[in-house]
């Protein structure tokens, strides 16, 4: 038994690594494709405002599903579900991560800053310190 093989039986390496490479360099190179062209987009000034945003979130969008398709391998066998769910729980975390701590900055602003008159008033009333 070769080596290959054996990583191939206990589970190390893939049993189709010739498709799988071509997998991993189709995918490396469209994401420097699509982040180049992200930025030469921003540093050229191609697009400015609106359509430069809609350019950069479709771009965004673009390299997400290369990246799932060639990286995470998310397709649609059985095997691929389970990371599926995975995945869908591990956004789902960083959204209630993301959005909590926005919306505790929010409110902590909220009630931290006194309006401009109110900490006039304050500033005077504190000039005998």
């Amino acid at each position: 038994m070769s080596i290959n093989h054996y990583f191939e039986e206990v589970g190390g390496w893939p049993r189709d690594s010739k498709k799988l490479m071509r997998l991993y360099v189709v995918g490396f190179v469209l994401s420097l494709v699509l982040t180049l062209v992200a930025y030469a987009l921003t540093t050229h000034h191609a697009l400015v405002g609106t359509p430069l945003l809609v350019a950069l979130m479709s771009l965004a969008g673009t390299q997400f599903i290369v990246q799932i398709i060639c990286f995470l391998h998310l397709d649609r066998t059985a095997a691929s579900r389970e990371r599926l769910v995975a995945l869908g729980a591990l956004v789902l975390i960083v959204l209630i991560l993301v959005v909590g701590s926005l919306w505790i900055m929010s409110h902590l602003n909220e009630r931290m800053m006194a309006d401009p008159q109110a900490m006039e008033q304050y500033m005077n009333n504190q000039s005998g310190i």
